[in-house]
């Protein structure tokens, strides 16, 4: 008669054999990938031009590192001053805060900040195979070690200027202190989780949905060994909000509002729940506004100001974007369910959705991560076998064939690790899917995929079960998954805006002419060109360019703006002053618009309402004072001769002293 035999030491004589031999593997298996990738970031043009969310963390941070009033050096012209200093968080603070310390240390060198993330990496690499290793043994940690190492997703993410390398460090930190203190019964560790799980949600606050995990996971050990769990959970809780207290009270203080961490959640929440979302992320909110950068929020803010009163603030409008989303979701429930089955196939299923970039294309483009596994079913698919192993390997084993000490912890890190995962993946369901969020489910999937090692001694009857389930798993979330079209558009687009930034025009020019291959209506392919033409003199091929654009797109606001510039030139003033104010209302908070209004209406002799419209646009402008500067410098120029002319120049006189007044 057989038996199922799971074979095991104990977990002090494993970790005495050979951990440190197979860590210091896992570590060089780890860094000797990144090395290549770090070349190669080094040699990409778009790390040093980091556009949408990278770009307004790179703006962010050189704020922090250098002060504001030097964001003119690296912030385009065309964006809108996001106020940093006096506004509450608009996307979470922890990373953009490591990125200037980087900045501050390093003289804003962006290959600091992949080397940074790289290292980060490599510890995070560390602290996974030092919490399997204790539990399951070295076999285990090195394959768990491995399978995090060795993916491409978090090497990718660390050369970009995004939260996924801090995100994932701070989270198998709060997870290795829980275990340790599960054994040591020590407070530091319980506070360094609370630390860790505080600063994670810094990080990304969808995150919090750690804390009931971990909560639960403290009251099911303390059914199973009769300790008190309570006031455990308690002092976690408590450690969280400590942690994250100081953002509130800065977001207080710099705009008199209390907003816990950001004011980004109700924008996120509508973007994936209102009518006609698809489970993407769009960029036409209730047909308010473009909102495709977060610098397009303050433009946002003010087309709801119809709505909500001048007076509204950053949480009015964070509010207002929930009760849509909620009123949605309570008004259409079956739409709601559809729509989220279908963000959760999205986020399980084989393919790397575009949010910022083309994750897939860049993978593919890329010499080192093109050979790295693998597909996010298959982390899923070992996650399950490792689950299934460890299930079958209770029910079969037999009383007193396995330590209990070995068992027990396998068995609290399987739990802690299964809660966490879940809790992960069901915070992300709410927004919209995107490759970059299920990045930090990789550790414990390759955690629970580790799980499998110590049971390969079962019956080949179970294992064959196992895998089987294996196996329907990925077949589940890769048969039939949501398809995203990756044309190779928008891939090429981003391109071209990294080699137009670096100065390389005829690069930016190849790729914007492949995008429109792929799409010969593509507006930012269209505007893009356009650019190049204006740039290199020839301003009717420009022109044309242009009101392809906005054909398609007749507000967008920087096309606007541009053919008005081109009809000042040619002296159609009057057509010139109708692009401006159309671009103005295209995007309030874009100042260059009402400021070209001022000067046309001052060489106009239209001193009012030069002074109206010069008057707005610095103070969209503030605190970063270019066109204070300029409009000084105008002025200053254009009063002796309106006084000249007979003009009455009052309003320019009280709108320079409002001008030279200290500030």
């Amino acid at each position: 008669m057989s038996t199922d035999r799971v074979e095991g030491a104990p977990a002090k004589e494993r970790v005495g054999r050979t951990p440190k031999a197979f860590l210091v593997l896992a570590l060089l298996v780890a860094a000797f990938l990144r090395v290549p990738y770090f070349f190669e970031r080094d040699s990409s043009v778009d790390l040093r031009q980091p556009t949408v969310d990278a770009g307004f963390h790179d703006d962010w941070a050189r704020s922090l590192a250098f002060g504001a009033e030097g964001a003119s050096d690296w912030r385009p012209a065309h964006y809108a001053d996001p106020h940093f200093d006096s506004s509450p968080y608009l996307r979470p603070p922890g990373f953009p805060y490591l990125l200037a310390g980087i900045y501050r240390v390093s003289g804003g060198s962006h290959l600091a900040a992949v080397a940074v993330q790289m290292i980060l990496g490599c510890l995070s690499v560390w602290l996974l195979f030092s919490m399997v290793c204790r539990a399951l043994g070295p076999g285990a940690g090195l394959v768990a070690a491995l399978l995090l190492g060795c993916h491409w997703a978090p090497i990718y993410f660390e050369g970009e200027l995004h939260a996924p390398a801090l995100l994932i460090a701070l989270e198998l930190a709060f997870a290795s202190c829980l275990l340790r203190f599960r054994e040591a019964r020590k407070r530091s560790w319980l506070a360094g989780a609370a630390l860790a799980l505080g600063l994670a949600v810094l990080t990304r606050p969808n995150v919090l949905l750690y804390l009931p995990a971990a909560c639960l996971w403290l009251a099911w050990l303390g059914k199973r060994s009769a300790r008190p769990w309570r006031k455990d959970a308690l002092c976690l809780c408590a450690g969280v909000a400590l942690a994250v207290l100081p953002a509130t009270i800065r977001n207080k203080a710099a705009s008199g509002q209390w907003v816990p961490v950001t004011t980004n959640f109700g924008i996120n929440l509508y973007l994936g729940n209102h009518a006609g979302a698809d489970g993407l992320i769009g960029d036409d909110p209730a047909g308010i506004a473009t909102f495709k950068t977060c610098y397009d929020y303050p433009s946002l803010m003010a087309r709801l100001e119809t709505r909500l009163g001048p007076e509204a603030t950053h949480g009015d409008v964070s509010d207002w974007f929930s009760d849509q989303a909620w009123a949605w979701i309570w008004e259409h429930p079956a739409e709601f369910v559809a729509l989220t089955w279908r963000k959760l196939r999205w986020t399980l299923g084989p393919m790397e959705v575009g949010h910022n970039k083309e994750v897939a294309l860049e993978r593919r483009a890329s010499p080192v991560l093109r050979f790295l596994p693998m597909p996010f079913p298959w982390m899923l698919g070992l996650a399950g076998l490792g689950c299934l192993l460890h299930l079958l390997g209770r029910r079969g084993a037999v009383p007193g064939e396995v330590r209990e000490e070995t068992e027990r912890k396998r068995h609290e890190l399987a739990g802690l690790a299964l809660s966490l995962l879940v809790a992960y993946l069901v915070s992300l369901l709410p927004f919209f899917a995107a490759a970059r969020y299920r990045v930090p489910a990789l550790p414990w999937l390759a955690l629970l995929a580790s799980l499998s090692v110590p049971m390969l001694r079962l019956q080949r009857s179970r294992c064959m079960m196992a895998l089987g389930g294996a196996c329907a798993l990925v077949v589940f979330c890769t048969w039939g998954a949501p398809q995203v079209s990756q044309s190779g558009e928008k891939w090429h687009v981003e391109r071209a805006i990294a080699q137009s930034l670096a100065g390389h025009p005829a690069a930016a020019r190849i790729e914007l002419e492949l995008a429109l291959e792929a799409n010969p209506a593509s507006s930012r392919a269209l505007y893009e060109l356009a650019l190049l033409e204006h740039a290199e003199g020839r301003k009717a091929k420009a022109r044309q360019l242009y009101e392809r654009v906005l054909r398609n797109n007749p507000t967008h606001h920087l096309a606007l703006f541009n053919v008005a510039t081109l009809q000042r030139e040619a002296g159609d003033l009057a057509g010139a002053l109708s692009r401006f104010e159309e671009a103005e209302a295209a995007s309030p908070m874009f100042a260059p618009a009402p400021f070209n209004q001022g000067l046309l209406h001052l060489s106009a002799g239209r001193m009012q309402k030069a002074a109206r419209c010069l008057e707005r646009a610095i103070q969209l402008d503030l605190p970063a004072l270019r066109l204070l500067q300029e409009a000084q410098r105008i002025l200053g120029q254009a009063l002796p001769e309106a006084r000249q002319a007979g003009l009455n120049v009052a309003p320019l006189e009280g709108l320079l002293q409002r001008l030279r007044a200290p500030r």
